[in-house]
């Protein structure tokens, strides 16, 4: 059984009751029972709230790293004088590909150029554009 409800601010039911809502609320269940060696009314009550404390205490640990991973990570789409190593080069279609690093991680993206010029394989050089496509930043000292 699959269940999102929304409850206002990003509360989530359905990562609560989860199976890893499950484990942390069997850790702090134990926990408790653990510590306290005998097995009463007391005992059941105590590591039950325990249990539904370490479900919502992880939970919104778990919530606030997400929040603050998802505000660090910048989503680029255009792409201003930047440098890239050029993958391939086909100098009669005029189009190529290079790699960039975008986001922490190397991408792969279209070159196109209209000017009659080689890359070779394993090239540096500044590039502008978009995700979809970018073309080289003047000035280009590469022979033609």
């Amino acid at each position: 059984m699959d269940a999102q409800v929304d409850v206002g601010s990003g509360f989530m039911l359905g990562d609560v009751f989860s199976f890893k809502g499950l484990v942390h609320f069997a850790i702090g269940f134990s926990l408790t029972l653990s510590v306290m060696k005998e097995f009463t009314m007391l005992s059941v009550t105590t590591g039950t709230v325990t249990g539904i404390v370490f479900v919502l205490a992880l939970y919104s640990v778990y919530r606030l790293f997400f929040v603050r991973l998802k505000q660090n990570l910048k989503y680029t789409t255009d792409i201003n004088d930047m440098e890239a190593e050029v993958y391939f080069w086909d100098s009669k279609k005029k189009i190529g590909e290079v790699f960039l690093t975008l986001e922490g991680r190397p991408v792969t993206i279209t070159l196109v150029c209209s000017e009659d010029i080689r890359f070779e394989k394993g090239q540096k050089i500044r590039v502008s554009g978009t995700r979809q496509s970018v073309h080289p930043t003047p000035p280009l000292n590469v022979p033609v």
